[in-house]
């Protein structure tokens, strides 16, 4: 898939974080999907699934860089956003959006019990778990490790599904 950058100034950066979170969407996706509707433009099931695939990889690479910067906060939402897009990306493959926190969870859910895997849920939680602490910042650095490594399996498990 052909991607293409846009630098925005800091104070648009800033709004599209901020809308972003108050929609339940993650900062990149938020932004492709407001170019999507402003050119009245829809992406196909597979260049969608494409997307969220290459946006969970590159945040599964950012997170282990932030987290050996002991960026701890960004890392822990960098490996957040790297589960929900695979998790996304599988949904999108069929047919599905998912949008919000409560439609992630059912459909994790959904996943762990066609693959009898409680590990899903579970692992799915540790991610959450991540989500949070970028907002509370509590969690050390020994503890994102082990927290990343249950990330990993998630993504790993995942994409077994995909």
């Amino acid at each position: 898939m052909e991607v293409a950058s846009i630098i925005l100034p800091q104070k648009l950066g800033v709004k599209l974080r901020e809308k972003a979170e108050e929609t339940g969407y993650l900062p990149e996706e938020f932004g492709v999907e407001l170019i999507r509707r402003s050119l009245n433009e829809e992406l196909d099931p597979e260049d969608l699934v494409e997307h969220y695939q290459s946006l969970s990889e590159k945040y599964l690479r950012e997170a282990k860089e932030l987290l050996k910067e002991e960026d701890l906060a960004q890392a822990s939402e960098k490996f957040w956003g790297a589960s929900a897009l695979v998790v996304k990306a599988i949904a999108a493959k069929r047919g599905l959006t998912l949008e919000k926190h409560g439609s992630l969870w059912d459909f994790v859910s959904k996943l762990s019990k066609e693959r009898g895997d409680e590990d899903i849920d579970i692992y799915f939680s540790v991610a959450n778990s991540l989500h949070r602490n970028f907002y509370e910042a509590q969690t050390n650095k020994e503890v994102i490790e082990i927290l990343a490594r249950r990330i990993e399996e998630l993504i790993d498990k995942l994409r077994e599904i995909s």
